[in-house]
């Protein structure tokens, strides 16, 4: 019989092998992580950071300080790489106008809270790219200019909206209190009536229904849930818990209630439109759209029509809502700012007659003051994004694909080569010599500029002048006895300088 040989287990070895290998594998993780992490050639000067992680904001303070503080350190141009995310922020309006004009820089990031309004696709008004941004913008500017916007006869809708809020203000008067509801619903109304030649009381539910959906959108929009922004890979591995914590899920739900409701609006036009007597927006729209049918450069469809309606209602009423408040607290603030825009509308307009706009050129002053407050208030202080769409040239800097380009129109709004008083409330910024109205400032964006400049320009303009003159001439507005009005932003909205809710009382002139 053969003994049998005890066999060792060379332990050690295996150890030394299975840490080497390990050690090995780390090493390979950091160089690839150093080379993934390698900042590009010819970039602005900025911050990096760590691979995957980037250079992390500090605690306590808000993106526009932040981007404030990298301005003063690395100056008018500079980069910023926050997570995954390549961002080079434009701090002066010459740098802005150049980037805004490029065909190369006129995409959108794929931020996953801006795609998850679209339906993760690129299209509607505000988040579509490339040809579909193309045709929406052609036809938004086509149609919207023949609904009236910027005419009489948009006017009109927009003044008997006006009357509404005379009406339902003079019933609020003589204690401190919040801007009255109406004022929200004026505005939706006016869109309203432009998509779907339809109007709302100011105790319909629906329109408060619908006017909540929209505010939620927008507080939910800004959250934690931007995390999924600036970390995309985050998305696909995400657990329920982390998303439901970072508010994921409460968002997507109110995106889907507001895709609910616009679709029903869509699918009643879509069962009555006469496509030889289009009545409003959505009617154009689906005429279009059948006429296109087959045409290999269409890029129309019921998802695209509900994604504009959608953008036109929350771009175009929540920040001329905000605008409004922000112009009536200021006229409380500055009660002889007030006093001399009340003379002036006196002046020009009957108090039997809302001003309109052939008064428009006579009242100089007031357009001065709601200039000044977009100014002052810079309501969306970095702007809306930009992504290049291809390796280009920016101010001799190199900017790579998928670059997100950040326009800090706050520091615009604040630079004193263009402004005599920057850090005041100045409406004099606004007028000339002559005291007539500029058109022409330089370094004034609050619609942005170039080729993704607002489309809804105009008609904000129109529902700040027409709405404001009337109040005015109505009202004067004050702040509560022995209360200071603070107006600093609310501190909930972090991507917005919305105002806080704040008391002011309203008072009948006689």
């Amino acid at each position: 019989m053969i003994p049998r040989r005890r066999v060792t287990f060379p332990f050690p070895l295996v150890r030394t092998k299975m840490v080497t290998e390990a050690l090995l594998g780390v090493v390979l993780l950091v160089l690839l992580a150093l080379v993934l992490n390698r900042r590009p050639k010819g970039l602005p000067p900025g911050e990096w950071g760590w691979p995957v992680l980037g250079a992390l904001m500090p605690s306590g303070i808000s993106m526009e300080e932040h981007a404030t503080n990298l301005m003063q350190k690395y100056g008018d141009i500079f980069t910023w790489r926050l997570g995954t995310r390549t961002m080079v922020f434009l701090n002066n309006f010459q740098l802005i106008k150049e980037a805004f004009s490029s065909p190369d820089l006129q995409g959108r990031p794929d931020f996953y809270t801006l795609d998850a309004f679209s339906s993760f696709k690129k299209i509607g008004l505000s988040n579509s790219t490339g040809l579909t941004w193309h045709n929406n913008r052609r036809f938004s500017l086509r149609q919207l200019k023949d609904l009236g916007m910027g005419k009489s006869s948009l006017m009109e809708a927009i003044q008997n909206e006006a009357e509404m809020l005379v009406e339902d203000f003079g019933k609020h008067t003589g204690t401190p209190q919040p801007i009255p509801w109406s004022l929200n619903v004026a505005i939706l109304n006016v869109i309203w009536k432009i998509v779907s030649d339809i109007r709302f009381d100011v105790d319909d539910p629906k329109v408060h229904s619908f006017n909540k959906l929209i505010n939620e959108a927008f507080d939910l929009s800004q959250g934690d849930n931007i995390l999924f922004d600036m970390y995309p890979w985050l998305v696909p591995i995400a657990p329920t818990s982390l998303r439901k914590r970072l508010g994921i899920e409460d968002m997507l739900h109110s995106f889907s209630e507001i895709r609910d409701y616009v679709l029903r609006v869509v699918d009643e036009h879509e069962a009555t439109v006469d496509p030889n007597n289009p009545k409003d927006y959505i009617d154009k729209y689906l005429v279009e759209m059948a006429a296109q049918q087959g045409h290999s450069e269409s890029t129309m469809s019921k998802e695209d029509l509900w994604v504009q309606v959608a953008d036109l209602f929350t771009a175009g009423s929540e920040t001329t809502n905000q605008t409004l408040r922000w112009v009536l607290m200021y006229m409380a603030k500055y009660p002889e700012i007030q006093a001399k825009l009340q003379h002036q509308i006196d002046e020009v307009v009957p108090r039997t007659h809302l001003p309109s706009l052939q008064d428009k050129p006579r009242l100089a002053y007031l357009e001065a003051v709601i200039s000044e407050v977009n100014r002052h208030v810079s309501l969306v202080p970095l702007g809306l994004v930009h992504s290049a769409t291809t390796d280009t040239q920016l101010a001799g800097y190199t900017i790579p694909k998928d670059t997100v380009i950040v326009p800090n129109v706050e520091m615009c709004h604040n630079d004193p080569a263009y402004w005599e008083k920057p850090n005041e409330f100045y409406p004099e910024h606004f007028l000339d010599s002559e005291g007539k109205y500029d058109t022409k400032k330089k370094s004034y964006i609050p619609f942005s500029i170039g080729r993704r400049v607002c489309p809804g320009e105009a008609l904000a303009r129109m529902e700040l002048y027409l709405f404001l003159s009337a109040l005015l001439q109505n009202f004067t507005f004050s702040v509560p006895e022995g209360e200071e009005l603070d107006l600093k932003k609310d501190p909930k909205a972090v991507l917005f300088n919305f105002p806080k809710p704040l008391n002011i009382i309203i008072n009948k002139r006689e």
